[in-house]
């Protein structure tokens, strides 16, 4: 389900080079001992929309295509930088979940899938006195940051607050 855009053999060097909207992170999950998976800083295509660069040195149709077929069953979500960036300067980030997510899915499944690829380890978004709320209102997911004491939550402390959260360290 996540897009790729194939690069010129030229550009790539005579790699195989592809682009995808896949979140660097996932892809990283995804193609794991596959390929190497790097970030697209670049304008073409946009970095903010094709987020991950999958390059491969070997060749073979057997590695192409079980890169492909992973990449396609994969589920793209927007990228963590761009949520991160949005949350730092506007302290809020939206997006509509149809372009990500399938539209079976239920609305407490998109809330969930979110939830879960949001970089939580980051101070940004969650800290002793910051955290985000996510909302769906009209197929637009919207996260939401607030500050302050959280409303229902006490405070962490102990062993709990050692825990490592979910995710990567960095974005």
């Amino acid at each position: 389900m996540a897009r790729i855009i194939y690069d010129l053999a030229s550009k790539g060097k005579g790699l195989y080079h592809i682009y995808t909207d896949l979140d660097f992170w996932d892809a990283r999950g995804v193609l794991k001992g596959l390929a190497k998976v790097k970030r697209n800083f670049g304008n073409s295509p946009p970095g903010d929309q094709y987020p991950t660069q999958v390059v491969v040195e070997d060749m073979s149709q057997r590695v192409k295509g079980e890169i492909e077929k992973r990449l396609k069953r994969a589920i793209p979500s927007p990228p963590r930088h761009l949520i991160v960036q949005s949350i730092i300067f506007s302290g809020k980030f939206e997006f509509d979940w149809r372009q990500y997510y399938p539209e079976r899915w239920s609305t407490e499944r998109v809330l969930f899938f979110t939830r879960k690829r949001l970089p939580m380890n980051q101070p940004v978004i969650n800290s002793a006195y910051k955290w985000v709320e996510l909302a769906i209102n009209d197929n637009i997911v919207t996260i939401q940051q607030h500050q302050g004491a959280r409303p229902e939550e006490t405070q962490k402390s102990g062993r709990k607050q050692k825990e490592t959260p979910f995710g990567p360290t960095c974005f």
